[in-house]
């Protein structure tokens, strides 16, 4: 079989080529179309702006893995209130995130459950939970925490959840056989006994998302679903050069089949004006000419703090001497393991983007053996090796992911600027791996700087 471009290849499927789980993309392919997702949704939805956030979430990025659907059992049909689902019925949400409403779950597939629903079955059976600044999942509705929750608590445990249920799929045994979550508001205590943190009152106004791929949509996600009280005095820098590819809807959360050749700034600008939010436009590379620019009237000056989301060391090299006051720089891992590996950086601190990320060349590694034996096998029809294995290296380098991943890392950069708004705790470093989250690393920012917060308006 033809493995087609490497701009069409499905960056979730592609880890289970990498992984040794499928010998090409048509077997990966068919591998997560037999991947199902249930959501039991309790009526308690229609009050639980953390659930409503939950909710879009687990659809959104559940139905970029599991190919064989998300399926959703409502026990209400209320309207919505919380970003991107504000105004649209439970439903609604449901279809337009690319979900299916059902009439009844299977009690032999993966459910995760919302709130309170009537007798949720499923195998296995995940609770989402979330109180104060805190999101994961349990096993049993009693161990779940108690208390309201800030909105990105609701889009942790849904992405929690996700991760869980998909590593188990993919032969894991120990997700979903466990509880995991992380504290967004004292991210070095333990999730279970971290304090709840304070009612979320500000949030941010004036941001710079670097780079619009897995991340930087991942973080226009979660600013997106910030119940903010006046969008319109709002402003979110957008700053990427790139186009839609079919491969970007494994992990991109807001490109889908029609946006493919769309430039990536307009698809994420258009969604963050449908919910209120204002956005400049920047189409060009991040490199060491690009700073944000004063005005001579003060409030056409461009923001000053940045969520940063590149997959290369180059661009996070050159925020040194950016002219930012605080940026939160968030890298995934690449391989079919590391993927799972989270790092956040908030700079300033006592590294400088230079010294934090090293240009340390990489041996390339071994191709896995799909790779080889497609090679072999184009060799054998007639083809030249060079020209065989060139094209097959196209494919190698094609970075892997899930949409999940991204979403939790997203949770942790804009606590970043949250905490710092509401006077919390600041972390120069937090590391994460999915496969023990339980095992998360923080490390106290000893040198956070001088420079004031961002600027702020008010939460709903």
């Amino acid at each position: 079989m033809s493995w087609g471009s490497a701009d069409d290849l499905h960056r979730t499927g592609k880890l289970l080529i990498d992984a040794g789980k499928a010998k090409d993309p048509a077997e990966a392919g068919r591998f997560l179309s037999q991947l199902v997702l249930q959501i039991a949704v309790g009526p308690d939805l229609e009050h639980d702006r953390a659930a409503q956030a939950a909710l879009a979430t687990v659809v959104n990025v559940g139905r970029r893995a599991f190919h064989g659907g998300v399926r959703v059992l409502l026990d209400t049909d209320p309207s919505l209130q919380t970003g991107w689902t504000d105004g649209l019925a439970a439903t609604a949400v449901v279809n337009r995130y690319g979900g299916t409403v059902v009439d009844q779950l299977q009690s032999d597939l993966p459910t995760m459950v919302i709130g309170n629903p009537r007798d949720p079955v499923g195998q296995p059976l995940l609770y989402c939970t979330w109180g104060g600044w805190t999101g994961g999942v349990v096993e049993s509705p009693d161990r779940r925490l108690s208390g309201p929750a800030i909105v990105p608590a609701g889009i942790l445990a849904g992405a929690l959840g996700v991760s869980e249920i998909f590593q188990q799929s993919l032969g894991n045994p120990v997700p979903g056989r466990r509880e995991v979550g992380i504290s967004l508001w004292r991210t070095d205590h333990d999730w279970r006994s971290a304090p709840p943190g304070p009612t979320l009152e500000y949030l941010p106004a004036a941001l710079w998302l670097l780079g619009l791929g897995h991340l930087g949509q991942a973080n226009a996600w979660t600013l997106g679903m910030l119940p903010y009280a006046n969008p319109s005095e709002v402003e979110l820098g957008l700053l990427d050069f790139d186009t839609v590819i079919k491969g970007n809807i494994a992990t991109q959360l807001l490109v889908g089949l029609g946006d493919i050749g769309s430039r990536k700034t307009r698809v994420v600008a258009a969604a963050l004006e449908q919910v209120g939010l204002g956005t400049r436009i920047v189409e060009r590379a991040f490199d060491e000419s690009f700073h944000p620019q004063a005005h001579a009237v003060p409030t056409r000056n461009e923001p000053r703090n940045a969520l940063a989301g590149f997959d290369d060391v180059t661009p996070r090299r050159q925020l040194e001497g950016a002219g930012f006051d605080r940026v939160v720089d968030a890298g995934l891992g690449a391989g079919p393991h590391e993927y799972l590996d989270m790092l956040v950086h908030t700079f300033p601190s006592v590294e400088s983007p230079a010294t934090a990320f090293k240009e340390t060349p990489q041996a390339r590694p071994a191709l896995a053996p799909a790779y080889e034996s497609e090679i072999t096998r184009q060799i054998e029809g007639g083809m030249e090796e060079s020209a065989a294995r060139c094209g097959l290296l196209e494919f190698a380098d094609v970075t892997v992911g899930a949409a999940f991943v991204g979403v939790i890392a997203s949770t942790v950069a804009v606590a970043d600027i949250l905490r710092l708004l509401h006077g919390g705790n600041e972390y120069s470093v937090v590391a994460l791996d999915l496969r023990a989250p339980n095992q998360l690393t923080a490390v106290a920012n000893t040198k956070p700087g001088t420079d004031p917060p961002p600027p702020y308006t008010a939460a709903a």
